[in-house]
């Protein structure tokens, strides 16, 4: 069974992710803060991290990069599960190496949908990084409707 960290500040969250990964059939440890998550990671092991965008003691974000320079954790597959939709945060979350970037609300299905495909290559033996993965999250951000991107214009037909 897979072992799932998750890393939120807020324990109601965490516990509705638990007890719908644990019904999905994955192993579940959480960490109301980076230390703690940082700590879980070492005493391992951990085979995907879901991880909050807003900690008490270090972003998400500063975290995720800090995993990823790290040889032990650069291959960890990482999802943001966040209500934070700032389109700013998603492009900083998936930059700084997040394999998938989930907001809050979301369905039970869709969470295990997206950590099983995380996993997935890792059971393999393949490398985790999804770069479709993020990819297809920061255009799914930057291109929802009646939200424009300061860089990206709406094309504008022409008769």
């Amino acid at each position: 069974m897979p072992t799932v960290l998750i890393a939120d500040d807020d324990a109601d969250h965490r516990e509705l992710m638990s007890i719908a990964l644990r019904k999905f059939g994955h192993d579940v440890v959480e960490a109301g803060d980076t230390r703690t998550a940082q700590a879980l990671i070492d005493r391992g092991p951990v085979d995907a991290l879901l991880l909050d965008v807003r900690m008490p003691d270090e972003s998400g974000v500063d975290f995720c990069r800090r995993l990823r320079d790290t040889p032990a954790t650069a291959t960890l597959p990482v999802m943001f599960v966040t209500a934070d939709v700032n389109d700013h945060r998603v492009l900083a979350a998936l930059q700084a190496g997040a394999d998938d970037y989930l907001t809050k609300p979301f369905h039970r299905a869709e969470l295990a949908a997206r950590l099983e495909s995380l996993l997935l290559p890792r059971r393999a033996g393949a490398p985790v990084r999804s770069a479709t993965a993020a990819a297809l999250a920061a255009r799914h951000a930057l291109h929802r409707p009646g939200v424009t991107h300061p860089r990206v214009q709406p094309i504008r037909h022409t008769a």
